[in-house]
């Protein structure tokens, strides 16, 4: 399958006129995301105690203590860098040319292979999110989807209008945990 998928997503719900119903559909606007040299970890809005951090290539929502354990913070650590696909947004670099995609709707890491979907599969354009200081992050290649967690585990979903998808899809970019 192409695109890191399995089918084609939805077509995006048009714009709606009502100023009453502004989440009934995914957000548009891109909020201040910027670039890093530092390396950040990214917390979950409703599960604070938990970050993104990988273990056998996926990325899990996982407690992270970076003293108390074997693995430390470094693998709940990124660097923020240009989007590979598109330089308003970003792409989360593990180092040595590895960075976080999705695949089959799943975020995993992987090795750049140098094409273009590669690219665009590991390139996420934040949006505003409902919760303070917190975004969501739009894949460039399917427009309307978003990474959220689902039992910890990352994946990139349809947006959807409802209290939960809006707290599964909502994280905050914290200092790196290494």
């Amino acid at each position: 399958p192409q695109g890191g998928a399995d089918a084609e997503p939805a077509p995006r719900p048009p714009a709606s006129k009502s100023a009453s119903a502004p989440a009934a559909e995914p957000p548009a606007a891109t909020p201040a995301f910027p670039p890093s040299s530092a390396r950040k970890s990214v917390q979950s809005v409703n599960h604070p105690d938990r970050h993104w951090r990988v273990g056998h290539d996926s990325v899990r929502l996982d407690r992270v203590d970076p003293r108390g354990s074997s693995w430390g913070g470094h693998s709940a650590s990124f660097r923020l860098v240009p989007g590979l696909a598109d330089s308003s947004c970003v792409s989360f670099s593990l180092g040595e040319g590895r960075y976080l995609r999705h695949f089959q709707f799943r975020l995993r890491a992987d090795r750049d292979d140098g094409s273009a979907l590669f690219e665009k599969d590991a390139t996420f354009c934040p949006r505003p999110s409902a919760f303070s200081g917190a975004v969501m992050l739009e894949s460039v290649n399917y427009p309307g989807r978003f990474l959220r967690h689902s039992d910890f585990r990352l994946r990139l979903d349809p947006y959807e209008n409802s209290r939960l998808y809006r707290a599964d899809a909502a994280f905050r970019l914290v200092d790196g945990l290494d």
